[in-house]
């Protein structure tokens, strides 16, 4: 921890404090800290004994400890590891009503999931900084169960993700997120520093998307030859649909275009696409989709939004195709 409390309850900064200075105790838990001050890390806190300490971890990394201090002083009025009482959660930075969390080390997914929800539910933003360690190394992988829950979206900016390196003082924006059919993740990168850049431009920032592309006969090919090489997962979806009447690899050609929501769905968007052929309304097919067992993992991204884009992205689709149908079957008469 950076911040520790006098036994006057004061707040005073691992930096600021002197080795003499005692009687230093654990804002959350009172229970006795002491300063530590080495060649690796900066300047922190941590408790005299081993505490259960509801907020604060002994195994903070350097980097971590490092990421919260320089956000603090970009900030320049968010309160470091400012404690909710009602959310019994303790932000690494309170800015405003923005709860902003570095994460440098693996987290288990249900616990990703519990501090974003609680937070969303009190009515606080929060804002997901991964470390060095646990952003994706470069475009063209695959993202973890983590990148994903840290991804932001929105219909005209696209998906995005944030990291945070310590060792350069810099926020990275990875931007322009696009799946492909291989199993990769294609995305951009903007950089902004401290000391250089104002953070409020982080937010303001609207980058130039492209539109994810590909044949849609190249996408038939490839899920052939994964059912081919009995790929689990592929396989379990073509169960799916067979159970619906369905086959995966002779959908009507607008399913195989790509799209924004294939990064939440991968290959299952095919499922989406296919009980809408199947259905009469939105609500209708709703009900279909119970039959996919599909576990939302993107706390900061609306379920509700995304299967409402994917169903509108479906009636253009297929509009769009059956218009071409008929202009084809039109030019055909002319001759």
């Amino acid at each position: 921890m950076l911040i520790a409390e006098t036994k006057n309850g004061e707040r005073i900064l691992a930096q600021d404090c002197h080795k003499e200075q005692s009687d230093l105790r654990c804002p959350q838990c009172q229970k006795a800290v002491i300063l530590k001050k080495g060649a690796l890390k900066i300047p922190h806190f941590a408790h005299r004994h081993l505490a259960d300490c509801q907020s604060f971890s002994e195994g903070e990394t350097a980097e971590h400890l490092q990421n919260k201090l320089f956000l603090q002083n970009w900030t320049k009025t968010g309160i470091l590891e400012a404690y909710l009482p009602e959310l019994k959660q303790r932000p690494d930075i309170l800015w405003q009503n923005i709860a902003i969390e570095v994460q440098c080390s693996s987290m288990k997914m249900a616990r990703f999931l519990e501090r974003t929800e609680n937070y969303q539910a009190h009515g606080y933003h929060p804002w997901w900084l991964l470390g060095k360690n646990l952003g994706p190394k470069r475009s063209g992988h695959a993202f973890t169960s983590l990148q994903k829950g840290a991804t932001y979206f929105s219909p005209d900016q696209g998906a995005w993700l944030w990291l945070i390196r310590a060792d350069t003082k810099a926020v990275w924006l990875l931007y322009d997120i696009h799946w492909s059919y291989q199993g990769i993740n294609q995305f951009r990168v903007k950089k902004w520093f401290y000391k250089t850049d104002a953070l409020s431009q982080l937010f303001v920032y609207r980058p130039h998307l492209t539109q994810a592309t590909w044949a849609e006969n190249d996408y038939r090919l490839y899920l052939q030859k994964k059912l081919m090489m009995q790929q689990r997962g592929v396989r379990r979806l073509q169960d799916k649909l067979y159970l619906l009447g369905g086959n995966l690899i002779d959908l009507p050609t607008w399913c195989y275009t790509a799209s924004c929501y294939h990064f939440f769905f991968e290959d299952q968007l095919l499922f989406l696409r296919y009980c809408f052929l199947i259905s009469t309304d939105f609500k209708e097919w709703l009900t279909y989709l119970k039959k996919l067992d599909f576990v939302w993992l993107f706390p900061l991204v609306s379920q509700k939004a995304i299967l409402t884009g994917v169903y509108q992205e479906c009636i253009l689709l297929s509009q769009k195709q059956t218009f071409s149908a008929e202009k084809d079957k039109n030019m055909i008469h002319l001759f």
